[in-house]
């Protein structure tokens, strides 16, 4: 039995709203599965924000969380780098394998994990430093010193982030200094100074105005090439413009998972539907 068909034996029971059940038609990767998501439930003390969501993430492709507000994908996303551990009183049940190895358990080193697991906000947060200094931090803290390493990997990440040519000649001046939409690229190369395997995008556009959209948005076309991404939007235009896959949650529950143009086109699932067409939202 292929692992799809299992995932989709698994999620084959009508949702408890009434409407289709998940539907599983994502874009396979040559490379494979990046990130393996099966039967995962999350709850905020009391409050059960996921609801045995099962998903395959592909490597090297775009993958986009759709929803309406408080539908869990955010809360999704932040469960694979572990950063919802900092919540008190958080308990999740399932399982989660980033290239075949547990995310969840005493024996993960969860500094690590977040290494292999680059992470880019929904508003810039560039440090108050400068421009070399924001991209280098984590390598610092990691005890890398030599100068010659550092500059290499500044130059190489702000490179790899379409911002080298506009900074190149003002590393030293504050990351405070920059647009909003420099700060975001920024922010992107400091994620990928440290060569993860995955970024993670929670709403990276939302703050910025639509000539920045656009340059993130050729950014992840380009970076997709060289890492695994997972992208949290609003923007349904969006998802349609920069994703391979797209996961459409509702509630706490993936209600479909599939090709992006065929969850936009031809959604199996009603409530996806009446989604993507603006019924709802």
């Amino acid at each position: 039995m292929s692992t799809a068909t299992a995932l989709k034996q698994e999620t084959s029971m009508t949702g408890a709203d009434g409407y289709d059940p998940t539907v599983y038609h994502p874009v396979e990767s040559p490379g494979g599965v990046e990130i393996s998501i099966r039967n995962f439930n999350l709850w905020y003390g009391q409050s059960q924000a996921l609801h045995g969501v099962s998903m395959e993430i592909q490597k090297g492709m775009v993958t986009s969380l759709i929803g309406p507000s408080g539908c869990g994908k955010s809360t999704l996303l932040r469960s694979l780098n572990r950063m919802n551990d900092l919540i008190d009183h958080l308990r999740i049940q399932g399982d989660v394998r980033l290239s075949g190895e547990p995310l969840f358990g005493p024996q993960v080193d969860v500094i690590a994990l977040r290494k292999r697991m680059g992470m880019v906000f929904q508003k810039p947060n560039p440090f108050p430093m400068t421009i070399a200094e924001n991209v280098t931090y984590a390598l610092k803290v990691d005890g890398v010193t030599n100068k010659k390493l550092l500059a290499e990997a500044c130059e190489s990440a702000l490179k790899g982030a379409a911002l080298w040519d506009e900074v190149k000649n003002r590393l030293n001046d504050s990351a405070l200094g920059l647009s909003g939409g420099q700060q975001q690229r920024l922010c992107i190369a400091r994620a990928i100074a440290g060569n993860p395997e995955v970024l993670l995008m929670d709403e990276p556009c939302s703050a910025l105005d639509p000539i920045a959209t656009m340059r993130i948005e050729q950014l992840i076309e380009e970076l997709k090439s060289t890492y695994t991404i997972v992208i949290v939007t609003h923007n349904m235009q969006q998802a349609a413009r920069v994703s391979d896959n797209t996961a459409f949650m509702y509630l706490g529950r993936l209600i479909e998972y599939g090709a992006t143009k065929e969850v936009f086109t031809n959604p199996h699932s009603k409530r996806t539907e009446e989604y993507v067409t603006g019924r709802f939202g």
